[in-house]
């Protein structure tokens, strides 16, 4: 039986708005091979947070195992998704991946904060893939407010996770790709351990 793991540690972006940064890792306890899944921002608020333009998530618990980090995967371009990318890259300093659209967006990032934007990979839809360590990802259209927005199939040998990012429903989209219940209902038949 394998002594590998499957862990998934949300470094903020559950049950808040905001500051998106998911950790995914695989492997022997303590030696797992990792992979962040958007790195974004929030933004304070007066009733909160007053004088605070940008909150970011608190990545120490990466920063500390940083070597094992294979890669950035980034969702779609929403400063919640994206925001921090140039911010925080110094301190992880993986390659970024994500499609042309989120590409573009991410570089800027980047370069605005002196990082070279060839850090930033872009990749197609399904069904072209990723191999990172012990990962394999793969970015499927999602209908949202902007162009090229992903969810994320990740497998590893643990079994399959979806990673839907931030998707609507709508029929036809106001812009970028549709809704697709069908594939979405074909990624379900396939074998998913988790749906995030």
């Amino acid at each position: 039986m394998s002594k590998d793991r499957l862990i998934y540690i949300p470094l903020g972006g559950a049950g808040e708005v905001g500051m998106n940064a998911y950790v995914f890792g695989y492997g022997t306890k303590g030696r797992e091979r990792l992979i962040l899944v958007d790195l974004g921002v929030t933004f304070g608020e007066m009733s909160g947070t007053p004088g605070v333009d940008l909150i970011l998530p608190d990545l120490r618990w990466l920063e500390e195992r940083r070597d094992r980090l294979e890669a950035i995967l980034i969702t779609h371009a929403h400063e919640d998704h994206v925001g921090a990318l140039g911010l925080m890259w110094e301190r992880l300093q993986a390659p970024g991946y994500a499609r042309d659209f989120t590409a573009r967006i991410a570089r800027l990032k980047m370069q605005e904060a002196g990082h070279e934007p060839g850090r930033v990979i872009t990749v197609g839809k399904v069904p072209e893939a990723l191999d990172l360590g012990p990962f394999r990802g793969q970015f499927f259209p999602v209908a949202h407010s902007l162009p090229e927005a992903s969810g994320l199939i990740i497998d590893t040998d643990a079994g399959r996770i979806v990673h839907t990012g931030d998707f609507k429903t709508d029929l036809p989209p106001t812009l970028g790709e549709p809704h697709d219940p069908e594939m979405l209902a074909e990624l379900g038949r396939t074998g998913v351990k988790a749906l995030l």
